[in-house]
């Protein structure tokens, strides 16, 4: 499980919805998988995008259940 979400993500509690989707955008852009094919750093980008959603998925669950 993900210890503290935003701090994964880089946003602070208070940020907005929009501001967490922005961040989770470019964090999962810039670790996507695709992006690291036939690189040595291909195993610890995929560790990285997996913790982004987990994040992601976190928060926005915690969210919703208020």
């Amino acid at each position: 499980m993900v210890n503290n979400p935003y701090e994964v993500l880089g946003v602070p509690r208070n940020a907005s919805n929009e501001e967490i989707k922005k961040a989770y955008r470019q964090l999962s852009k810039k670790y996507h998988p695709d992006s690291y094919v036939d690189n040595p750093l291909a195993d610890l980008a995929e560790e990285k995008f997996k913790e982004v959603q987990a994040a992601y998925d976190e928060i926005m669950k915690q969210r919703q259940n208020g």
